[in-house]
Formats: C-alpha cells, structure tokens, sequence
C-alpha cells in the first residue's frame, strides 16, 4: 500500500465503553470508514470484560486490515483505580496491534482536542462537532455510537495530522 493511502484505526480505551473509530487517509483528504462502541457489562469479572475488549479489537483489525493503530495515552485520575482500569483496557488494544504487527501511535487527551478544535481543553461535544465537520458526515448518537466513539475518530483524524498522512486544515465550525 502506498505511503500516501493509510487506513487508521483509532481507539479510545475504557473499561466500560472503548470507542473505536476507522479512517482512511490521504495527503488530498479523509474518509470516514466506520465507528462504533466496545461495551462491557460491569457486572462481568474483569478478565471477562478485558477479554471481551481483546476480542472485539482483534476482529476490528480482521475487517478493516489498518497500516496504523492509534490510541489515546491514559491520563492519570484523582482515582487510582479509575487510571488502572483505563490501563488494563489499553493494554487489552494494544496487545491485539502487537500481535497484528501494526505499528502504534498514542496521543495526549488535549493534544487530540488541540489538533481536532485548536482547543487543548475542548469538551465532548466540540470535539464531536469538530470531527463531523472535518470528514463531512452526520453522526448521530445512539447505543453504538456515542462520545466515545466520535473520540475514537479524533484520535484517528489526529494520527493523520501528526503523520503528514494528510496536510491539517483549518475547520471553522
């Protein structure tokens, strides 16, 4: 595949909800490819959720075959089992890209927002607006697309960004 065409898988891990989003990208323009939800049952065992999370990632990389795995960077919570749970869900993802052979990109939450709205500290609903202005669709939220998932997709858009895959434009929403 050429180093201009790349098909990005971004995801947004949690142990609840982990967003993914898939993009192709080009230095001319982005495609929106699809984007949807992981959601576990909290009142599963861990393992079960984290397992669910691994699966799901997997067959994810099976239908969309992306060049790249982008991922959002675990913050550190005031709770620290809130930032454990969030490391067990990325390192659910990332184990699946390391088996696959895709190389992985990970991004700072407000490094995405910067590169998304030109706001470091931007909210949901901005990031949202923003993503469905820069690849010209409509989401809408529902039970299998919701923040997380338009998350996801920022994570993607900006992986472009920040490889030169595509040239970042101004978006004024």
């Amino acid at each position: 595949m050429s180093s201009l065409f790349k098909i990005i898988c971004g995801v947004d891990p949690g142990l609840v909800k982990t967003g993914w989003g898939v993009i192709k990208a080009n230095k001319a323009q982005l495609e929106y490819i699809d984007c949807g939800i992981i959601k576990t049952d909290s009142n599963d065992s861990t393992e079960h959720r984290l397992s669910l999370i691994f699966k799901s990632i997997g067959d994810l990389l099976i239908k969309f075959e992306p060049n790249i795995f982008a991922m959002e960077e675990v913050f550190v919570n005031k709770n620290p089992k809130t930032s454990e749970k969030l490391i067990m869900a990325r390192t659910s993802a990332l184990l699946q890209a390391a088996i696959n052979n895709i190389p992985v990109m990970s991004f700072r939450p407000n490094e995405i927002k910067k590169n998304i709205t030109g706001l470091g500290m931007a909210s949901k609903e901005t990031v949202h607006k923003f993503v469905q202005k820069i690849l010209n669709i409509q989401i809408a939220m529902s039970k299998t697309r919701t923040f997380d998932s338009t998350d996801a997709l920022a994570i993607a858009i900006c992986c472009a960004f920040e490889t030169q895959t595509m040239l970042p434009k101004s978006f004024a929403v």
